[in-house]
């Protein structure tokens, strides 16, 4: 493994045990095994490292959305969106809680989240007009709220697999969608 990975590996372990603004590129250096003149060399400054994570993480969400969410039947995308938020957060979850501590108040954070979002509202939106929805537009708003909300509640809380599963059963029967 380089020692940019390294870097990366340990940063976010302690972004996501402390928050960003606490952690320090001396701890990141100590868990990295690394200088912390290195950390500056590949990344600048702890801004950096921190936008390197969150690209990194974003670009493996992306890489993931595009083997579970294929746009087959109107039915079928909306089940599949729903199900995303475990297999995403599952398999990143320290990406996921960093995060999660971090979106609200970090603009680059929310940015990159916003524009990973935005393709998913436009073919929700167009999965409830085909299935006779009266207000697609609010109904893929809604959903993506109940989205929004599932990944969070699963990157901050250990959970019992078996009670998320049952939230997005229960969210499937509410929108008739039956897997």
């Amino acid at each position: 493994m380089s020692k940019k990975q390294d870097i990366l590996d340990a940063a976010l372990n302690i972004f996501t045990e402390v928050g960003t603004s606490a952690a320090s590129t001396k701890s990141i250096a100590i868990e990295a095994h690394v200088s912390e003149a290195l950390i500056f060399k590949h990344f600048k400054n702890k801004d950096n490292l921190i936008e390197e994570i969150v690209k990194s993480g974003y670009r493996e969400a992306t890489r993931l959305v595009a083997e579970h969410l294929e746009y087959k039947t109107p039915e079928n995308y909306i089940s599949n969106l729903l199900d995303l938020p475990k297999i995403l957060v599952l398999s990143n979850k320290n990406f996921w809680q960093m995060q999660y501590k971090i979106t609200p108040l970090n603009v680059m954070a929310m940015t990159h989240h916003q524009l990973f979002m935005k393709s998913s509202h436009e073919l929700l939106v167009k999965a409830f007009a085909a299935l006779g929805y009266e207000e697609p537009e609010l109904e893929a708003e809604i959903l993506l709220f109940i989205i929004d909300g599932l990944w969070k509640y699963i990157a901050a809380n250990e959970f019992d697999t078996d009670h998320i599963d049952a939230i997005i059963r229960l969210a499937k029967k509410k929108y008739r969608i039956y897997s």
